[in-house]
């Protein structure tokens, strides 16, 4: 049963047990203050001074209308009126309201058990309902933590912890802010609600606003009304349904790294301490995030350093040796060809002891950024050592690779190094390539090799600059 069918019970049952009087139930507004939406056949505004009497405990309350007053007895004017109280764990949320004279004590010890016992089921009401929420939650959290694990894009992890901190809480709007380093303000990562605006960038400078401010001192802020709260003091903005807020700050390991804002809540009432520990455990898991993302990105990068020439910035010998590992058992396990491209620029000795080693990098770095360009983005560069590249062709046949292979012997014969490379001491060079193809040539990378090895010596010996197949 709803509490608007408990309270629509009581008045029909008062109705019966004391009849011929007009009965109304108002209900308390819990940002205004004031009780109104009443459940019985008349309406009523209470003035403050019954209200207050109400609020302050009072087990009734007479109130005579031509004075405008409470009363301190109760009369036979028709113009009395009792006031009953209806506490909801010890808050008075709701008033039953006689209307006329001539109330025996009697009829208010009757009122009075009436309203015990509507209280007690509206109590037992939303001790169930917090119950329910708390299941909710707890549901909602479990799923959160199995979300965020099938997540992998760093921004939908953020997005993912937004959105179910916000279905959580029950808000409508909701951001997520990050410091940028380089300019040590908030910029908005995530963001729902009327502040979803991926197309704009928004950055508040550190210490300024609410968010910069919950940043600046590394603590959470709840505000029931912004306009009232001495905290802060201004006017509501429009975009706004409800003036209350939460905002906590993302720490990792005690260092804030930005902040977690929520505003309006559905239900239209304010947040309050469990909204906030809530988002303070969500603000726990969002930092997670964060930190998985830095841990990733530090890993990745030492990863790529680690298999990366830093002359050339292609795959160095250990990385271009594992990646042909990889795409030979591939090419194994679905049945398909691969081909393996071997390149040595001719001379290169000869522009080292001629021009120094210098001069030669250049070289090298040039012949790798025409490599990169001439070939696909599924094929796979390393510089193999010295002057030696491998060229991965993955799902290439003998005759592909080495229209590929011609292309890039094109690409490096056709380019002009006099004009990158200090007193145009070196204007054109060369490269001979030797091309080995999987299973025809060899099935293990160390024969492949060897193999394209061969054709390579083989194109050398017969001129240069020329492409030969194992």
């Amino acid at each position: 049963m709803s509490s608007n069918d408990i309270l629509t019970k009581l008045v029909k049952d008062l109705s019966t047990a004391i009849p011929g009087r007009p009965i109304s139930v108002l209900t308390r507004d819990p940002l205004t203050g004031s009780f109104e939406a009443p459940l019985g056949r008349a309406r009523l505004d209470l003035p403050g001074l019954v209200v207050e009497r109400v609020l302050a405990g009072d087990e009734w309350v007479p109130w005579e209308h031509d004075r405008g007053s409470p009363s301190d007895r109760v009369g036979s004017s028709s113009l009395l009126t009792m006031v009953f109280p209806i506490c909801v764990n010890t808050s008075t949320e709701h008033v039953v309201v006689i209307h006329g004279g001539n109330v025996s004590k009697q009829d208010i010890r009757l009122i009075r058990g009436y309203c015990r016992q509507a209280t007690l089921a509206l109590d037992t009401r939303a001790i169930v309902e917090i119950l329910n929420r708390k299941i909710e939650r707890l549901a909602s959290m479990i799923c959160m933590v199995d979300e965020l694990s099938a997540v992998q894009s760093y921004h939908d992890l953020l997005q993912t912890v937004l959105d179910r901190t916000a279905e959580l809480l029950l808000a409508e709007q909701g951001s997520i802010m990050l410091i940028e380093k380089k300019t040590d303000a908030l910029l908005v990562e995530a963001s729902r609600g009327a502040l979803h605006e991926p197309a704009r960038k928004i950055r508040i400078p550190r210490g300024v606003g609410i968010a910069g401010g919950v940043v600046e001192r590394g603590e959470p802020m709840l505000v029931e009304n912004i306009e009232l709260d001495p905290r802060i003091g201004k006017k509501n903005r429009a975009h706004y349904k409800t003036s209350s807020f939460v905002s906590v700050p993302l720490k990792i390991e005690n260092h804030v790294v930005g902040v977690m804002n929520f505003a309006d809540k559905a239900t239209g009432v304010f947040f309050d301490d469990v909204d906030l520990r809530l988002a303070q455990t969500c603000a726990s898991h969002a930092a997670i995030v964060l930190d998985r993302k830095e841990l990733c990105d530090n890993t990745a990068k030492l990863k790529r350093q680690a298999i990366t020439d830093h002359l050339s910035g292609l795959l160095n010998r250990g990385g271009i040796l594992g990646r042909l590992r990889e795409e030979l058992s591939r090419s194994h396990r679905f049945a398909k060809t691969m081909s393996l491209v071997m390149l040595d620029i001719d001379g290169f000795k000869k522009i080292n002891d001629m021009h120094g080693h210098a001069t030669g990098d250049r070289v090298l770095r040039r012949v790798s950024e025409i490599i990169l360009g001439a070939v696909r983005s599924i094929d796979i560069s390393g510089r193999y050592g010295g002057d030696e590249f491998l060229v991965l062709l993955p799902e290439t046949d003998m005759f592909f690779a080495t229209h590929m292979a011609e292309r890039v012997r094109s690409d490096i014969a056709q380019t002009d190094l006099s004009q990158e490379l200090p007193d145009r001491i070196v204007k054109n060079i060369t490269v001979s390539i030797g091309i080995a193809t999987y299973p025809s040539h060899g099935t293990s990378p160390e024969v492949l090799i060897d193999h394209a090895d061969e054709a390579l010596y083989r194109a050398k010996a017969n001129g240069r600059n020329r492409v030969s197949v194992y």
